[in-house]
């Protein structure tokens, strides 16, 4: 089976690693927001996903 191209969300939920380039894409898509504001908003916030989920009201 081909892999799924559109990403419902990255394999982890723990954290968001913003330095490696298809997490960064993989989770702006997910969060529907773009690469800058998910890079600023980790930069604000950490690297875990419920505080990031958190900040951007989803």
């Amino acid at each position: 089976m081909p892999d799924n191209l559109k990403v419902a969300k990255p394999e982890s939920e723990e954290w968001i690693n913003i330095h490696e380039p298809y997490e960064l894409r993989d989770w702006a898509i997910y969060f529907s927001v773009s690469r800058e504001k998910l890079k600023e908003t980790v930069m604000a916030v950490g690297p875990m996903f419920e505080d990031v989920k958190r900040q951007l009201g989803k």
